[in-house]
């Protein structure tokens, strides 16, 4: 069985976006900004042995902030500015809380999809996010988790208690593999 990092997006590939009503995922490919590290920290796991994969709750079309065709040009200005980083598949859920789909984060049916479709070890893996709606899909579905501290999304954060917290996606997969952090902070377990 193969072991994985399921990344959140928002707040950990990519920064967040301050609109009118608050910090959100970017509405359009010009908002899209890599967060710094990233790309390398993706290479490093996956040379280091882990598949990546990305699950993102993206309800803003469906709430009529932007078109799904907008969310589909955020996605592929990602993939450009990612330039190549080795994530095996991106997994979206377009709904709304409201909906109360399958599919949506805190549950866990992405990660639970990924798994049986690339023969994923659940425990041996990590759900790595900024916002406890994450770390209660990673807990979910059986996978350890980490919760980064992004500062934008900190008001979505606090009633979860991950495995572990870390700075940023650097930190976090420097602190996996075994590497000094880039700038000597220490993780909490």
């Amino acid at each position: 069985m193969n072991r994985a990092l399921f990344l959140d997006r928002d707040g950990v590939l990519d920064a967040l976006v301050h609109y009118a009503d608050g910090w959100g995922a970017p509405r359009t490919p010009a908002e899209l900004r890599l967060l710094p590290g990233v790309r390398d920290a993706v290479a490093r796991a996956a040379h280091n042995g882990w598949s990546i994969f990305v699950i993102s709750n993206q309800p803003d079309a469906a709430k009529g902030y932007t078109t799904r065709e907008s969310l589909q040009a955020v996605h592929a200005e990602l993939l450009e500015q990612l330039d190549g980083a080795p994530i095996r598949e991106f997994f979206y859920c377009f709904h709304r809380a409201e909906d109360r789909c399958e599919c949506r984060k805190p549950e866990p049916f992405f990660v639970l999809e990924a798994a049986k479709k690339y023969a994923i070890d659940r425990g041996a893996s990590w759900f790595v996010g900024d916002v406890d709606t994450d770390v209660e899909a990673g807990r979910r579905a059986g996978c350890r988790t980490a919760l980064l501290e992004y500062p934008h999304s900190s008001s979505k954060r606090g009633a979860q208690k991950p495995d572990l917290i870390c700075r940023d996606l650097d930190h976090f997969v420097r602190t996996l593999i075994g590497q000094p952090s880039s700038n000597g902070s220490q993780s909490q377990d």
